[in-house]
């Protein structure tokens, strides 16, 4: 048998069998999974950056146990919870070694299941921006730890999504007072990659989205010819094929990943327990990293998208 022959019949003959769209969704539930843990272990180590439980943080550190016991039915998440509930710290340093001991358990329990990779150094990253700000406010031991997670990681030294932050970072810091205009900056951009923190919003981080560029929601600014769209996200308004057809009928492409011709990335309305995560996906931070890089794409609201395929099929 010939070499094409020869892999002719694997590919007429897999020896294993398709995935089914279970095995897909278990797939994609075990990656999302892992995100929030790793986020989780972040989010405790940005909250004890500072050698210090500041006013406002004991309160979000018991939204987000209680939101990530109600993920996964921890028992250390819930224990903890119960715990700062109960008053049963005698005080700060007690209740840090509770949150040190957390993380070491999760780390090690993560680490036994996979070592870890880039995207779960980037998703602890991101926790640990969340952590930081969750009382609304940067100090200059939290601003130093910023730069030392970030310098020392060629993961994220070389992604252009976190370089706004570590440049702000970096300036702040350069005469080692960190002034209240300089502290602000650094929240906001932290707040664009992982959303404001709980005191402001009184809103768990780990259950949510980051915030986005500034999606584009007026339909009447999407173009369709000539212009290619990606897609992330499952859909509320159909089936991927049938968007893609749409979109084809109105005079655009879809592309599977998101390049530099890619002119919109268009997001869903309605994120599943599986695809909702703490913060963005692979697409999204691509498009972010183009977008630092200067090219012109733009996300796109999915609601707004619909709208403007129904305006195009009435000649509007």
């Amino acid at each position: 048998m010939s070499l094409s022959d020869n892999a002719l019949s694997k590919i007429s003959s897999p020896t294993s069998p398709p995935k089914t769209s279970a095995d897909i969704d278990r797939i994609q539930k075990g990656a999302n999974d892992r995100k929030r843990e790793v986020y989780w272990i972040g989010f405790l180590e940005g909250a004890l950056s500072s050698h210090a439980i500041e006013p406002g943080e004991e309160a979000a550190i018991l939204a987000e146990a209680d939101k990530f016991a109600e993920f996964f039915d921890d028992p250390d998440a819930s224990d903890l919870a119960e715990d700062i509930r109960a008053r049963c710290f005698s005080g700060q340093n007690d209740l840090m070694a509770a949150l040190e001991d957390v993380i070491a358990d999760k780390r090690d329990e993560i680490q036994a299941t996979a070592p870890y990779s880039d995207r779960d150094e980037v998703n602890e990253f991101l926790g640990f921006c969340a952590g930081i700000v969750c009382d609304g406010l940067i100090l200059p031991e939290e601003a130093d730890a910023i730069l030392s997670r970030i310098r020392s990681s060629d993961t994220l030294t070389s992604s252009p999504v976190y370089r706004d932050l570590w440049r702000a970072t970096e300036a702040a810091m350069a005469d080692r007072v960190l002034s209240a205009d300089e502290a602000e900056e650094i929240r906001q951009w932290i707040a664009l990659l992982v959303g404001d923190g709980y005191v402001d919003t009184g809103v768990p981080n780990i259950g949510n989205t980051a915030q986005l560029d500034e999606p584009i929601f007026d339909p009447a600014l999407i173009e369709f010819v000539g212009k290619c769209f990606v897609l992330t996200g499952p859909m509320r308004m159909g089936t991927r094929s049938f968007i893609i057809e749409e979109i084809e009928r109105c005079g655009g492409e879809v592309g599977k990943t998101v390049v530099r011709r890619t002119d919109y990335v268009v997001v869903s309305s309605t994120a599943s327990k599986n695809w909702r995560t703490t913060h963005f996906g692979t697409k999204i931070e691509r498009a972010k990293e183009l977008i630092v890089e200067g090219y012109k794409l733009r996300f796109v609201a999915e609601h707004a998208l619909e709208k403007a395929i129904k305006m195009y099929g009435q000649g509007t």
